[in-house]
């Protein structure tokens, strides 16, 4: 977890809809980064077969997107500088994917 992140993802169930950040003890919580640490947490902390990772998560950091796409890291990072692929930068951790982007990369490049 990183130190600017002051709530545990638990802590917000859902989101109204139509929602996209919310204030908690005076400061604002965004709907999607709620998503990525969930994400981030649950795809770390277990191993997924690749392949079959289920719906409901919706962002991977690099080293789950490069296995996603068959893919190395570094390789990942190049596609990166080149601006064919982008990923979400957070302050003081991995870069993290989102699966949509993937997925239409995934068809670029077969």
């Amino acid at each position: 977890m990183s130190r600017d992140f002051f709530l545990e993802p638990d802590q917000i169930e859902n989101f109204p809809s139509g929602v996209r950040s919310v204030y908690i003890n005076g400061k604002r919580v965004k709907k999607e980064d709620i998503e990525i640490e969930r994400s981030f947490r649950e795809v770390s902390s277990i191993d997924y077969d690749i392949s079959n990772i289920p719906e409901h998560v919706q962002y991977l950091p690099k080293n789950k997107a490069a296995q996603y796409l068959g893919l190395s890291e570094s390789t990942l990072t190049r596609y990166h500088l080149k601006g064919k692929l982008k990923w979400i930068t957070r302050r003081n951790r991995t870069p993290i994917y989102k699966r949509e982007t993937l997925d239409a990369f995934k068809l670029t490049i077969k």
